[in-house]
């Protein structure tokens, strides 16, 4: 087991993208998950544009690399996954994440998860699809919320070291939305107590990437040593002004510029990876 730093933060009930809008084309090359505009500066990310592939403390590998990497998760996966795939480099990433999803959008699924794998688990507190209903086809909040996922977080790790799939749990960033303070927060106990008692489970703070070094929400952080872009005052926006996603702006998938934020995220998952 690898536990980082917890973070605690609020989260709205309900936010992410529409679980309507239609699913990726896994089949295309992933650059189509970023504006052709920015891809060439991404398929160069770490050589050409300088970007460092791990960060000053990351750990050394302790185990053998995965042959790939399962990425399950919501929105916030999404923005994510153009970044760990180039930071992963030859380590191919699988794609089972859909903006708006809860972990119970994921249960009893074929996620390509086995013996050789590594399954990243990152969700930020979706609460609007119909696995979310209540009795009364309500949606649950606050600690009704947490209480959800912890059920279904718990059963869908289950699922995945069914078939032998090591496992990370992302842990989630701070939300602007004071009035859900109790979610994400929550989120992240349950998370970092899956992995307690399991050495195949594992738990990075990947929220703690994109917060001030007090842990408290971060609109701008200083530029990292090499980044593909710096602003003129010498940082970088990494939190959308929905204060929940990090493409800078207006949210948006694919995101039409760099997003820090998002190259913060996969890189404390990706530097995780490796250490395990």
């Amino acid at each position: 087991m690898t536990i980082a730093k917890l973070a605690s933060g609020p989260s709205p009930a309900r936010h992410g993208y529409s679980p309507s809008v239609p699913r990726l084309d896994h089949s295309l090359q992933r650059r189509a998950l970023i504006a052709p505009a920015l891809a060439a500066c991404l398929s160069l990310l770490v050589a050409a544009c300088d970007i460092p592939s791990q960060s000053p403390a990351a750990s050394p590998a302790t185990s053998a690399a995965p042959a790939s990497v399962v990425l399950i998760g919501d929105s916030l996966a999404q923005e994510t996954a153009p970044y760990l795939s180039l930071l992963l480099g030859n380590t191919p990433v699988v794609d089972q994440f859909f903006g708006g999803t809860a972990p119970c959008d994921w249960l009893g699924k074929d996620l390509a998860t086995g013996t050789t794998t590594v399954a990243v688990i990152t969700f930020i507190g979706n609460s609007q699809t119909p696995c979310m209903a209540d009795a009364a086809g309500g949606f649950p909040a606050g600690q009704a919320l947490v209480d959800k996922y912890r059920t279904d977080l718990t059963e869908l790790v289950a699922q995945v070291r069914a078939t032998g799939s090591r496992v990370l749990m992302v842990g989630q960033p701070q939300r602007l939305d004071p009035a859900a303070e109790i979610e994400i927060a929550g989120i992240n106990t349950v998370v970092t107590e899956l992995a307690t008692g399991d050495e195949a489970i594992s738990f990075v703070d990947g929220g703690a990437a994109v917060e001030n070094p007090d842990g408290s929400f971060a609109v701008a952080l200083p530029c990292l040593v090499g980044e593909a872009e710096c602003g003129a005052d010498g940082s970088n926006i990494v939190r959308n002004d929905d204060g929940v996603h990090m493409c800078p702006g207006t949210a948006a998938l694919p995101c039409p510029v760099y997003s820090s934020g998002a190259y913060r995220f996969a890189t404390a998952i990706v530097n995780a990876v490796r250490a395990l």
